[in-house]
């Protein structure tokens, strides 16, 4: 190639070049002059987010039993650090972290380098202030504040209460059009749970513009957060302190309830948690253990989630049945030699050697088998299942918490459906002393106590009386359709229970006030007897309805029915039976 040749090609490959390099600045400073316009703006803009506190949640007198508090927080805008070191040291100066903890903070915040990252909650106020002064020469460091869930009576009352978890990153898909976003809590269990939607706060923020080493310069913009409206409970903090008390270190449920209202006073299950573990972000040894704990199942509500044969205590819906369909009458009279024959097969009394002859109050007095086995015989499978679900059984009591179960009241079609078989006349036996396949929730078995306390109506138990200003509607009472004879009848075996000599309840019995109820001592395929009480008082004009449940507790006459007492004493001197 000759030289004129080769100097013609490179001007014509300079020529080009600057060609390119003009257009290439032609495209990107007037074709696409307003993106990138928008995109520096952006850049030099910050929204900071001010949580919109959760509702408060009071009890019936107006105490306090879920808050917020202010909390401290540390977050990076990783884009905005320029000396990794000096930040460094300030953490660890400032918070004690090491340099394994402040390198995962950093990767933490790269994953999202021009958004406030969390990397470390509810700091002391010292520690705040101190950081708070040297971001001014620190960038990418920021002091937030936010309102943090705290629950003032720990591991009381935690199962009505609940508890808050941090929205997962599959939550967030559907969940950021209802507001959430990542880092929000979301209630996960009880009232934080049932009223979620309520309770949620509105987030508000300040939109500020940040220089170039993101120092705040002017606000442009406040959106001010709406609090959560608070709800006001049925709940009597002192009375639900002490029956979580009365239970210590039993597994099972305790549950007390105006029968009038269906207003629940207290709700205690145990095992119990502390909600305050949960309100932390991240991870904690001691919530895992909780969660994962299956032997004692802390985070269930045994009170309206466990399910248990009733035992004895279901002998009120087998008398009921009986009187109100004519089966018996109060002169009926069966007797108990301790054992009770069908075919070749004999169905034993808890007592050896028998009752003697019972008529329904003796029976119901002395919890007597063979009395309720004879009474079963008459009345058959199919009038025990229609009566057990007229009180309630086979379906939620309808109790405003999450993960109410049904139960199971079983029946021809049912053991047709579940087990592939016929009904047998032994397992109408059972069924009559609330076994067989019979499975209900102490709250089931409070409902039911409450019928014949309430003359034979049915209500629905609840929990919010009052939501901001707003009052909740009362559930109505409902008469399930039982002759009045067939009432006064069961009172009068209830009031033997716990005031006769031989009653099995006489545990129960409290100083100066008149009590109702029944005991139960249910057989536990898996181990030793669940134990029950239920009952009422004061007898002539009810007031409170209790049910005691222990996990594998022996036998209802003892330590359930002298924890009814304890219930029943602290209601009086409260002043409830005034």
């Amino acid at each position: 190639m000759s030289v004129e040749a080769r100097n013609h090609f490179l001007i014509s490959a300079i020529t080009a070049a600057f060609l390119l390099l003009i257009a290439g600045l032609f495209y990107n400073q007037i074709l696409r002059y307003g993106y990138y316009s928008r995109l520096a703006r952006n850049n030099s803009i910050r929204v900071i987010p001010i949580d919109g506190p959760r509702g408060d949640i009071y009890d019936r007198s107006g105490l306090p039993i879920v808050t917020n508090r202010l909390s401290f927080d540390v977050a990076l805008v990783y884009q905005e650090i320029n000396d990794r070191r000096k930040l460094a040291r300030l953490l660890s100066k400032a918070l004690g972290m090491t340099g394994e903890e402040i390198l995962k903070a950093l990767e933490k915040a790269r994953k999202r380098p021009y958004s406030p990252v969390t990397i470390a909650e509810d700091i002391n106020k010292d520690a705040a202030i101190e950081l708070e002064e040297a971001s001014f020469d620190v960038t990418g460091l920021t002091i937030e504040t936010r309102s943090k869930r705290e629950y003032p009576y720990k591991h009381y009352g935690c199962h009505l209460a609940g508890y808050l978890s941090e929205v997962t990153e599959g939550e967030l898909e559907t969940l950021k059009d209802l507001g959430y976003r990542s880092g929000d809590l979301i209630g996960r269990s009880g009232l934080e749970k049932f009223y979620e939607s309520y309770l949620k706060g509105v987030d508000g923020g300040t939109q500020v513009e940040v220089d170039s080493r993101g120092r705040q310069t002017r606000i442009l913009g406040v959106k001010e957060p709406e609090n959560g409206p608070p709800l006001q409970l049925t709940i009597d903090m002192p009375l639900q302190i002490t029956c979580d008390k009365l239970l210590g270190d039993h597994k099972g449920a305790i549950i007390v309830m105006d029968p009038a209202s269906g207003g629940i006073l207290a709700l205690a299950s145990h095992p119990t948690f502390d909600p305050n573990i949960f309100v932390k972000h991240g991870t904690s040894v001691r919530r895992k253990e909780l969660l994962n704990d299956r032997k004692g199942r802390p985070m269930s509500n045994k009170a309206i989630s466990g399910i248990y044969p009733p035992g004895s205590v279901f002998k009120i819906v087998t008398a009921s049945a009986a009187l109100d369909l004519g089966k018996i009458s109060y002169g009926t009279k069966f007797f108990c030699g301790g054992t009770y024959r069908l075919g070749k097969f004999s169905f034993d009394c808890w007592k050896e050697g028998g009752h003697g002859s019972q008529n329904v109050v003796e029976g119901l007095m002395n919890s007597c088998n063979v009395f309720f086995y004879n009474t079963g015989r008459a009345l058959g499978v199919d009038n025990l299942e229609a009566y057990a679900k007229l009180f309630g059984y086979g379906r939620p009591a309808g109790v405003d918490l999450p993960d109410e179960v049904s139960g199971i009241v079983p029946g021809r079609e049912w053991k047709l459906s579940r087990k592939k078989a016929g009904w047998y006349e032994g397992e109408t036996l059972h069924y009559a002393i609330g076994q067989s396949y019979l499975l209900v929730t102490p709250m089931q078995v409070l409902v039911m106590a409450a019928v014949i306390a309430n003359n034979g109506s049915l209500v629905r138990p609840h929990i919010v009386k009052r939501i901001g200003a707003i009052q909740t509607r009362m559930p109505q009472l409902r008469s399930i359709g039982l002759k009045s004879s067939t009432i006064q009848n069961v009172r009068g075996g209830l009031f033997a229970v716990v005031n006769a000599q031989a009653g099995t309840g006489k545990r129960a019995k409290a100083e100066g006030v008149a009590v109702a109820g029944k005991t139960g001592t249910a057989q536990n395929p898996q181990g030793a007897t669940h134990a029950w009480f239920c009952g009422y008082a004061p007898y002539g004009d009810p007031k409170i309805c209790v049910v005691v449940f222990l996990e594998h507790g022996g036998k209802g006459g003892l330590e359930p029915a002298s924890m009814a007492r304890g219930v029943f004493e602290e209601a009086k001197a409260m002043g409830y039976f005034k």
